[in-house]
């Protein structure tokens, strides 16, 4: 509906007792007269609603989504990292760390599209002109697009960081210099020894990110074998309801 357009449009609708006084109900609430002027702020309500619906369902999907991945990323450390107390510990860092800033993304882009239901709600059932009303809904649209264009990149910027950033850390480098500098005699050993010293944590860094990267292409290899064992499994084989013998 463009601002400012005519009405020129005329159809005939029937409605139930029971309907007709909803609507009356509902126009007195707010403070309308007209029952047209009513229904054609519901019928915008409810575009708006089936429009921002597609989003709200899709976003509640993936946090179901990212929570099952999260529970079997947990359960396959457990079953790769057993009887290595300290790597489980680092791979459960490193999940959580993972999967909350996920997490918190999805609940903020859900965040948006609520927000921008309620304010259009809200403005909606106010007594402005329904034109205005609906220019107002498209800024917000417009704005909402953009915000999540925005978070998008975003998004993809940090993971692309934390990839290229895997197994680096920081804190172990800041102590390593603090260390160097503290037991230098003076700053230019100090500077040569923290030239020496930054090599090896990034020789180190290297060496773990490898062992990421071998640790990660073990678990998807144990993952896949188990997955095409369960495939090959005939029906009525062992631990199978139709191999066991009826009583």
């Amino acid at each position: 509906m463009a601002r400012g357009e005519l009405k020129t449009i005329k159809f005939q609708m029937m409605l139930s007792e029971s309907e007709a006084r909803t609507l009356d109900e509902w126009a007195q609430q707010h403070g309308f007269k007209s029952r047209a002027e009513v229904i054609r702020r519901l019928c915008q309500l409810a575009l708006l609603v089936d429009e921002r619906a597609v989003n709200v369902a899709r976003n509640l999907r993936i946090l179901d989504l990212l929570a099952l991945r999260f529970m079997k990323q947990v359960r396959g450390a457990h079953e790769n990292f057993r009887g290595r107390k300290s790597r489980l510990q680092d791979r459960l860092a490193e999940l959580s760390e993972i999967y909350h800033e996920e997490i918190f993304d999805q609940v903020g882009d859900l965040a948006v599209d609520l927000h921008l239901l309620l304010e259009t709600i809200q403005e909606l059932r106010s007594d402005k002109n329904l034109s205005d009303v609906v220019e107002l809904m498209r800024q917000n649209r417009q704005r909402t697009q953009e915000t999540s264009e925005a978070l998008a990149i975003a998004r993809q910027n940090r993971r692309e960081e934390r990839k290229r950033l895997q197994g680096v850390d920081f804190n172990d480098l800041q102590k390593r210099m603090e260390i160097v500098i503290k037991s230098s005699a003076d700053l230019e050993l100090a500077q040569q020894a923290a030239h020496e010293e930054i090599n090896r944590w990034l020789e180190g860094a290297k060496a773990k990110k490898e062992e990421i990267k071998k640790l990660e292409e073990e678990r998807e290899a144990y993952l896949a074998e188990r997955h095409k064992h369960k495939e090959d499994r005939p029906l009525g084989g062992p631990g199978s309801d139709e191999g066991q013998g009826q009583t």
